[in-house]
């Protein structure tokens, strides 16, 4: 196959992928059963048809890595132009504070196992890469192909990133199998009346309302929001390549830290997308024309249709042959991460919301190992038609999260450089500032829970 028509086949198979997948979930019994999401379904389906399975297709993994990486940059600005202001509503806090205190939980968990790793069988390891869990489990695979890819420049082991999608990928499945076992037994011991996952209907209608300015039509304004993410995201590059310029003079921390930036063009896109939404609003107190030109349920249609490819391309992306570099681990964090993930949320989640309780866990653990759509999908179990208000304080929860967690990731880059200096000191910080952002996030809930409970 010639180069040119190379890039574009690779990008049509995920979306033949994605409908076979949805045919597939809506035929088959089994996968109305299970709560697996169209796109994680379509990656596997092209991960078995794939050259390293059954070769039937060719095609470059690495293609999907990078894939990965920049579908996650788009897809988030495409989420911050989407999001209006949080509404700071007492749930909404808490459920933020959740969220942070599990991404700390689970990483606190990752360091301790690789510790006991290095102790007992795996002297070599990375203490970092117990750091994979919370990115893997609670934030997904674009998190932890970004974060991988950086470490890879950095670090000899050359497997971070295919350690980051496949252990997200396991992520997926336990949010969605391990919560299907959670969502029955919920409904049998307290005899919730609902409909069980394969009678719902997932298809359902509504009337929307689009308005533009007069000039631009329903498709033009498509390519409107379109060409806001292309500007944001080029500005990204410039941004990140400017950054590393500089710090590359620091020496060799300098460019260690040069190297990591790298893998933060989510974070640098959100940022952007944050300050033009600023200008954007300024320019509308001149000219209420431009107030149309930044449409958000477009935005969010867009959004999704980032994160779906991504979500396909992560386990397109997985190589079976590398797994022989860091399997033991894998299979170590994994078990690890799914049973204390699970006991964690189930005691946490009952101390901190006293309201719809079961339907705030299954959401929570849902998202916190697989993603916001595993989540919701296993509310809608006991909540079809999102009659309580847990799923709006839920996605306003990720909003309020999003903020709380940028200390923790800069303390990521902390372990490499640790590594690239020789300095093991730089673990224990790490682990320190985690467990301290943790404990504190904690004791932050518990007061608002026990305020909440006496009023």
């Amino acid at each position: 196959m010639s180069s040119d028509w190379a890039i574009v086949m690779n990008i049509l198979l995920i979306f033949v992928l994605m409908f076979v997948a949805k045919l597939i979930k809506e035929k088959l019994g089994l996968f109305k059963s299970i709560v697996i999401p169209t796109a994680l379904l379509a990656g596997f389906l092209g991960l078995i048809i794939g050259p390293e399975v059954l070769g039937w297709v060719r095609f470059n993994t690495d293609f999907y890595e990078k894939l990965v990486f920049h579908t996650m940059g788009l897809g988030f600005i495409a989420l911050t132009l989407t999001e209006e202001g949080v509404k700071h509503r007492t749930d909404s806090i808490k459920s933020g504070l959740f969220i942070i205190s599990t991404y700390c939980f689970q990483g606190v968990i990752g360091m301790l196992v690789v510790w006991g790793m290095v102790a007992t069988f795996k002297p070599d390891l990375f203490v970092g890469l117990g750091l994979m869990l919370p990115l893997a489990y609670g934030q997904g695979p674009g998190f932890a192909s970004s974060i991988g890819e950086s470490w890879d420049m950095v670090l000899p082991f050359g497997f971070a990133n295919q350690y980051g999608l496949t252990l997200s990928t396991v992520g997926f499945l336990v949010g969605g199998i391990v919560g299907v076992i959670m969502l029955n037994y919920y409904i049998r011991k307290y005899k919730i009346p609902v409909e069980r996952l394969r009678t719902l209907k997932g298809l359902q209608s509504k009337e929307l309302t689009v308005s533009s300015v007069n000039e631009i039509n329903f498709f033009d304004n498509v390519t409107v929001q379109i060409v806001w993410i292309a500007i944001i995201y080029m500005v990204t590059y410039f941004t990140i390549l400017g950054l590393g310029s500089l710090l590359s003079h620091l020496g060799s921390i300098g460019e260690t830290i040069a190297s990591l930036i790298k893998g933060f063009n989510y974070l640098f896109g959100i940022i952007l997308a944050l300050l033009f939404k600023k200008i954007l609003g300024l320019t509308t107190k001149i000219s209420k024309r431009t107030k149309s030109l930044l449409d958000r349920y477009m935005m969010n249609n867009l959004a999704s249709l980032f994160f779906n490819i991504m979500i396909t391309a992560s386990v397109m992306a997985i190589s079976i042959e590398a797994m022989k570099d860091y399997w033991e681990l894998l299979a170590v964090i994994s078990v690890f991460g799914a049973i204390t993930s699970l006991v964690y949320i189930v005691w946490f989640g009952r101390r901190t919301f006293h309201n719809n309780t079961i339907h705030y866990i299954l959401a929570m653990f849902g998202m916190l190992t697989g993603t916001a759509s595993t989540g919701l999908a296993l509310l809608r179990g006991i909540d079809p038609n999102l009659d309580t208000d847990v799923a709006q304080n839920f996605v306003l929860g990720s909003a309020i999260a999003a903020p709380l967690g940028i200390p923790l990731m800069i303390a990521l880059g902390l372990p490499v450089i640790g590594y690239t200096e020789n300095k093991p000191m730089y673990y224990y910080v790490t682990f320190i500032i985690i467990l301290i952002y943790m404990l504190a996030m904690m004791a932050v809930t518990f007061i608002k829970s026990r305020r909440d409970k006496a009023k």
